[in-house]
């Protein structure tokens, strides 16, 4: 396994128990209330199989509280990012910290210092470097996020 770096403190706890039942509460409220719009029919009928409230003609679904609190439940401590080779692979949790890049949605023209989208050239120079780097575990290689004529819903 892709060893990663060890955490040897105490994570920051930067909210109280208290704010994040908070939060909690509001997210279970939001998607109990206001829902989610899905715009896929297939999304759409999986949730509707599974006990969510779904107006088709919105394309909206609404998640009972206690669909999501059973979803909460379920989910392992901890899950395992397969690299083609097996020595590479990520276990994401506990005290592990890897190193990821993220995508932004345009480059800086080097002559003129002005933002522009990235051309395909420069995208794919972008991912060797991002590969040939020691410290970085994970690459998120969306090729969406930079390339000049990408729709805009895609960026």
């Amino acid at each position: 396994m892709l060893k990663g770096f060890t955490r040897k403190f105490k994570p920051l706890e930067v909210l109280t128990e208290e704010k994040i039942e908070a939060i909690h509460r509001g997210t279970l409220d939001v998607l109990q209330e206001t829902g989610i719009r899905f715009e896929s029919e297939k999304a759409l009928r999986i949730c509707e199989e599974n006990g969510c409230i779904v107006d088709h003609d919105q394309m909206r679904v609404r998640f009972p509280e206690a669909l999501v609190e059973e979803a909460i439940r379920k989910c392992p401590s901890s899950f395992r990012v397969k690299a083609r080779d097996p020595k590479n692979d990520l276990i994401i949790g506990g005290d592990t910290v890897y190193f990821a890049n993220a995508c932004g949605t345009q480059t800086v023209d080097l002559d003129t210092w002005e933002p522009r989208d990235a051309t395909r050239k420069e995208y794919y120079d972008y991912i060797k470097v991002l590969d040939a780097l020691p410290n970085t575990h994970y690459l998120n290689p969306y090729p969406y996020f930079g390339f000049r004529g990408a729709p805009i819903p895609m960026k």
